[in-house]
């Protein structure tokens, strides 16, 4: 066992235990009760839907849409680590890696979950309000540290203090940049984050299409001309017929798109 398990006061059963699990994460607790998470390798991912997205993305012209390569095994762990110490050196919340190995990563437990919190919540409005606006102030502050994400979902962020309105990210197994540019892979982050947010604010749209427009301000000029273009090019989807019958997963897409037309 690492020493440095020991010096986190982690049980050997429980890691053995963990370690033999088929789940690639596992949470495990210290003896003095503290919250660690075990990352280990894992396959590649298909490499059918990458080519299908790319194909998508070429034919439309949104290079901000290419499939970013999930490559697994060592090369994700090595990925992870760099990202997380990158983001680290801005000030950017992520999660402390307390020891490595060639198969796994440890890192420390960082906070709460917000999508936990938004489906709990999701009826009240001055809560949703609260989350998705820090949320986009965190996701701004690692933007004008020339920072981004790599899988901007509002799953991959946590709440680390309320009280000072504190967001981290996890999840950095990618890097965008293997593939687009800076500007694409910040435009990037705005699109999946919306996009994962927007069934929160199908009744409060005035409010997430003005903060959405208050987190674009100060952000470099080639960010928002991706957005514009790929929105541009989305824009079709708003206008499908029979949108009633399309369900909810539709009038969530379509809020996004709308949000991100008034740029």
């Amino acid at each position: 066992m690492n020493p440095v398990l020991n010096q986190l006061s982690i049980d050997n059963e429980k890691w053995q235990k963990a370690m033999q699990s088929d789940e690639r994460i596992e949470q495990i607790k210290s003896v003095t009760g503290k919250r660690y998470w075990l990352k280990k390798s894992a396959p590649a991912r298909g490499v059918f839907r990458y080519h299908a997205l790319n194909i998508f993305s070429k034919i439309l012209r949104t290079p901000i849409l290419k499939a970013v390569p999930q490559l697994g095994g060592t090369t994700a762990l090595k990925t992870e680590i760099k990202r997380i110490q990158q983001l680290q050196a801005e000030g950017i919340l992520v999660p402390e890696i307390c020891a490595t190995s060639s198969d796994w990563i440890l890192i420390k437990d960082l906070g709460v979950s917000i999508i936990d919190d938004m489906k709990l919540n999701r009826n009240n409005q001055k809560r949703m309000r609260k989350l998705f606006s820090i949320c986009l102030k965190a996701l701004k502050k690692a933007h004008l540290a020339n920072q981004y994400m790599s899988q901007c979902f509002v799953r991959n962020m946590l709440m680390v203090d309320e009280e000072k309105e504190e967001i981290g990210f996890i999840d950095f197994e990618d890097d965008p940049l293997s593939v687009m540019s800076l500007e694409q892979a910040q435009a990037r982050d705005l699109l999946l984050f919306i996009n994962s947010t927007a069934r929160f604010f199908v009744k409060d749209t005035n409010y997430f299409n003005n903060e959405i427009q208050l987190f674009l301000d100060g952000h470099k000029p080639k960010v928002l001309d991706h957005i514009k273009n790929t929105n541009k090019r989305l824009m079709w989807i708003t206008k499908l017929p029979f949108q009633k019958v399309l369900g909810h997963d539709y009038q969530k897409l379509k809020i996004g798109i709308v949000a991100m037309s008034k740029i």
